[in-house]
């Protein structure tokens, strides 16, 4: 039986459970077929994320990983170029790359590249990319209008939240402060900003 790993993504502003989510689908659809070795499931914008996938792929390559199973191509990245670059590597180490939801596999069964499988990966980048594209312009398009119209952003003048409710609901980050992760990985595991954990950490000193 060949070897994987699990890469499940989800942007900081998308659900909590779906992480979760495509870990469990990914794992009760390929873990029959696969031995799955590691599952890496991460919060972070799908267009600041190189430094994961590069975090993951040397670890496939290190451990003599075979699959690198995937939901959908924008769980690797939302950039066209990454997505491609990352493919390229896999495909340079022999790393075949399973995208579940067209049940695509990059490398043939003799581990040559599956050239129809790369043409629609780049057409499938590009519209993930378009995507995000499109849906940051409706974003910022509405919160101009929100201003235009009188509204304001952020936090109420003069509002503060109680401490202890602030700590109560940022629990997951106690978690990792207590054991030891820095700012940069805790915000990494709960797609808190620095902020927040850096408040967090000030509170249970104080």
């Amino acid at each position: 039986m060949q070897n994987a790993i699990i890469i499940a993504r989800c942007s900081t502003n998308e659900a909590r459970q779906d992480v979760s989510r495509q870990t469990q689908e990914l794992t009760a659809k390929y873990g029959s077929q696969f031995e799955i070795v590691k599952t890496f499931a991460y919060y972070q914008s799908g267009t600041k994320n190189e430094d994961n996938n590069a975090e993951m792929l040397a670890f496939a390559i290190s451990n003599g990983i075979q699959n690198i199973i995937v939901s959908e191509i924008s769980r690797i990245s939302r950039k066209v170029v990454n997505v491609l670059q990352f493919i390229e590597k896999c495909n340079n180490e022999k790393i075949n790359v399973v995208i579940e939801n067209y049940n695509l596999h990059t490398l043939n069964n003799d581990k040559t590249v599956n050239t129809m499988v790369q043409m629609m990966l780049s057409i499938g980048a590009s519209f993930s990319q378009a995507e995000l594209v499109q849906t940051k312009t409706r974003l910022n398009s509405g919160r101009e209008k929100f201003i235009r119209d009188g509204g304001k952003l952020g936090r109420k003048l003069n509002s503060k939240k109680d401490p202890k409710k602030f700590i109560a609901e940022n629990a997951e980050i106690i978690k990792f402060i207590k054991q030891g992760q820095s700012v940069r990985n805790i915000m990494k595991l709960t797609g808190k900003s620095s902020g927040t954990v850096q408040k967090i950490k000030k509170l249970l000193v104080a």
